[in-house]
């Protein structure tokens, strides 16, 4: 009886072990390269928003639970060059509110209010491979509906699509992934539910219970063993 209890109990740690292991999820198809928001900038200025990018992720790519902590995008490998445009890039994420059937109203998109994840700032050279660090990240739950990310970028260098810029990989099927943009500060130019929306790698480790949840149910099984090993001596 000790050993099995003993088997039990090792059994509960591997199995706490393999949850904190780390996972990559990567949404899209490789079909053809796109430039925006990243490396190109067709908004006619360098002052003020030059875009606001919106894009969505269907849940189902997703096996469960996620606390992301980096994202990543490729470079096209038929892309002329590998650069961030310099100017501001502000991060949010949150829940979909209409699927992947993005509007061009973007606000209107998400179930709920967007959540702010940080500020980059660009001008350089990428390699073959752009992430973007989060820290402690955020927990993600596909069982809430679609995930959206959204990239305002201000100030951008004015550099329009065609001129020798670079471009990421990105998905035309739309299956899985779709974007909405808005050039400028402005509704205006808005597009919505549009192939074409990068590629994406999402980087992080299964959302798993608080530390305090596991110690309970390791406290539980302790004390059901002592149970059954006073009831065994009887």
């Amino acid at each position: 009886m000790k050993l099995a209890l003993k088997t039990l109990a090792l059994a509960l740690l591997v199995s706490s072990c393999l949850m904190l292991s780390a996972t990559t999820v990567t949404v899209g198809n490789y079909d053809s390269g796109n430039c925006y928001p990243f490396m190109c900038n067709d908004s006619g200025t360098s002052s003020g928003v030059s875009i606001d990018y919106q894009q969505a992720y269907a849940a189902s790519s997703f096996s469960g639970p996620i606390t992301i902590t980096s994202i990543s995008w490729e470079t096209w490998t038929g892309t002329p060059g590998d650069y961030v445009l310099g100017g501001s890039y502000d991060f949010y994420w949150g829940y979909s509110a209409v699927g992947l059937a993005l509007g061009s109203s973007m606000a209107s998109n998400y179930n709920g209010s967007a959540t702010f994840l940080g500020t980059g700032i660009g001008g350089f050279n990428t390699g073959s491979t752009l992430t973007l660090s989060l820290g402690s990240g955020f927990t993600y739950n596909p069982g809430l509906g679609d995930l959206i990310l959204e990239i305002v970028v201000s100030n951008q260098d004015n550099v329009p699509n065609g001129t020798g810029n670079g471009y990421n990989w990105a998905d035309y099927t739309g299956a899985a992934t779709v974007r909405s943009y808005c050039f400028g500060g402005s509704t205006t130019g808005c597009t919505g539910a549009l192939p074409g929306a990068l590629v994406t790698t999402f980087n992080g480790t299964p959302a798993i219970p608080e530390p305090g949840t596991l110690v309970m149910l390791g406290s539980g099984v302790l004390g059901l063993a002592g149970l059954l090993r006073r009831k065994i001596n009887l």
